[in-house]
């Protein structure tokens, strides 16, 4: 099911299981929306990367996580996202993303960026950078 200009809800389906519409309507206004303006300026594809999106708590307790992740949409949920030539545009990405987007926290991997609204204790937006095994280092907060 197409749900944005970019995005289809089957890009977000970590389980291949039933998304419930309250996680649905998340994606499309929170993640999918947002992010067809970081496409459109960037002007190369944009999509969620693999094991990203969607994940069913039943999913991350099979694959030995806790279950707590954002990307249970518990909350408003989480992303990871990848763009063509990632490498290349990384900087101009990760800029896109914080002018177009409302996310609180974004971890900048090798290959992709992970976003969420997880809150902050700061109040402001907190960038990090990560290890591919996901250790965070708080490189700078800023101001919506």
């Amino acid at each position: 099911m197409k749900i944005s200009k970019h995005f289809w809800l089957e890009e977000f389906n970590i389980s291949g299981g039933t998304i419930p519409d309250h996680v649905r309507m998340r994606i499309i206004n929170l993640h999918a929306i947002p992010m067809d303006a970081v496409r459109e300026e960037l002007g190369v594809k944009v999509w969620p990367s693999l094991k990203s999106g969607y994940r069913p708590v039943w999913w991350e307790k099979q694959h030995k996580r806790s279950g707590k992740s954002q990307h249970t949409y518990e909350g408003k949920g989480a992303n990871d996202w990848t763009c063509t030539n990632f490498k290349k545009n990384k900087d101009k990405f990760l800029e896109l993303i914080l002018k177009h987007t409302k996310y609180t926290r974004l971890a900048v991997y090798s290959g992709f960026i992970h976003c969420d609204y997880k809150e902050t204790q700061s109040g402001k937006r907190q960038i990090f950078s990560s290890t591919k095994d996901s250790v965070w280092t708080l490189e700078k907060e800023i101001d919506f």
